[in-house]
């Protein structure tokens, strides 16, 4: 007997039905049938000879790991590599159409509301005056630079009105002199030569005038209120100067200019003055001179300066001395002696004062009536009754009836006679 039988025997086995079961999560394996001895030695049996049963577990395993695969390849949430990172978490998620939406949303949204705070800002900073927190930095505002310029444009236009209004005052009071000068060259008659000058220089003059009368006011579409306050101020400004220096004739007529020019500025007759035509008062000139003489009158009214007040009284004293006549002219027709100079003597009527509000047209005559019959209140009736029948008076009364005296020394009372005038020719008021 050979020492080592090299000839395998392989027995025949039977072979087990493989029979492709569906997966199932943990397959139990099958149980190992016992192995029959192995034939031979220890020397022959080194080596281990494969059983069915072997076979079938590694047939087993295969199957099963194709199944799993295939099970895995039916499983499309299952990702193969893994979790993934956070970075391709964010971009892969930024191509989901409804987190994207909800994104742009939140992003717009967000960009909206910076911007508005952004615009807010700009505009607080810009538009209002009182901020002055980066001046140093960027400099005055957009509300600042209008409003300094705007401060600007009222300083410059001020300034052109004060020597407007200045030059105006000028002119006007030329006129004035002229007017009461022509005035009176007309009464007296003079020479038609002279008159004619005068007349060729308040024409000239009253178109100067009116040059500067015409000239703007405002500017920048700022209200002429704003330009008149500012203009009274800075010509009352300009005269409380004046009025601190030394007072020199100078100064003077620069203060009375001031003065005239301020009034001259509140002065709302003034564009009722510009109303002449001074082309057609020149075509009717000399024969007809009407207008002239309705513009002197006019300019005189319209100013209070020296010349004016020198026209008024001149008219006033007119007017006064026609008044003064007709009182004297009835006082005779009641008593023969008045002012004889015979009244200590034989009594009669002896005024003390006369009284004429020109505002109102009314005249007070105070005074004494005296008869040595005792007829003192019939003098003073009868006087009253004349003054009545006056075409100048109305609304006669007297409020004193005082008596006294004797028989013997005769009887003396005063009075107090108020009357109205019928038709006052008035002097012309300034404005």
């Amino acid at each position: 007997m050979p020492l080592f039988n090299l000839k395998k025997e392989n027995p025949k086995e039977p072979v087990a039905d493989i029979t492709i079961q569906p997966p199932k999560p943990e397959p139990e394996k099958p149980v190992k049938p016992e192995t029959p001895a192995a034939e031979g030695n220890v020397y022959t049996n080194i080596f281990e000879k494969p059983t069915a049963a072997k076979t079938e577990e590694v047939k087993s395993d295969i199957i099963q790991g194709v199944f799993t695969s295939e099970e895995k390849k039916l499983k499309p949430d299952e990702n193969i590599l893994g979790p993934l990172p956070e970075l391709e978490k964010k971009i892969v998620g930024a191509f989901n159409p409804e987190k994207r939406k909800l994104n742009l949303i939140r992003t717009g949204f967000f960009a909206l509301v910076v911007i508005s705070l952004l615009l807010i800002g700009f505009f607080y900073i810009e538009l209002t005056p009182e901020f002055d927190l980066l001046s140093g930095v960027r400099g005055q505002n957009t509300v600042q630079r209008l409003n300094n310029t705007q401060k600007d444009v009222i300083a410059l236009q001020t300034s052109i009105n004060q020597k407007n209004y200045l030059l105006l005052n000028y002119y006007l009071q030329e006129i004035s002199y002229l007017s009461d000068t022509y005035l009176t060259a007309r009464n007296k008659s003079l020479p038609e030569n002279e008159i004619g000058t005068l007349r060729s220089n308040m024409l000239l003059a009253y178109e100067n005038a009116y040059i500067k009368w015409k000239e703007p006011t405002t500017a920048g579409g700022i209200p002429d209120e704003t330009f008149k306050t500012e203009l009274k101020n800075s010509l009352t400004g300009e005269l409380a100067k004046l009025k601190k220096e030394n007072l020199t004739p100078d100064i003077e007529t620069q203060i009375n200019a001031y003065e005239a020019t301020i009034r001259l500025v509140s002065n709302t007759r003034l564009g009722s003055f510009f109303k002449f035509n001074t082309d057609e008062i020149r075509a009717a000139l000399p024969m007809d001179d009407s207008k002239i003489v309705e513009m002197a009158n006019s300019a005189l009214g319209l100013l209070q300066n020296d010349f004016s007040t020198i026209s008024q009284i001149k008219s006033f004293r007119m007017n006064w001395a026609d008044i003064i006549n007709e009182i004297e002219k009835t006082t005779k027709s009641v008593d023969t002696l008045y002012n004889t100079g015979f009244f200590d003597e034989l009594g009669g009527i002896r005024y003390s004062a006369f009284d004429l509000d020109s505002q109102s047209g009314k005249i007070v005559l105070t005074g004494n009536a005296k008869r040595d019959d005792g007829s003192t209140f019939s003098l003073i009736a009868n006087l009253m009754d004349a003054l009545e029948k006056s075409l100048m008076f109305s609304n006669v009364e007297n409020r004193n009836f005082p008596k006294s005296g004797s028989d013997e020394e005769g009887y003396s009372s005063t009075f107090r006679i108020e009357l109205s005038l019928e038709n006052p020719t008035l002097p012309i008021t300034p404005a």
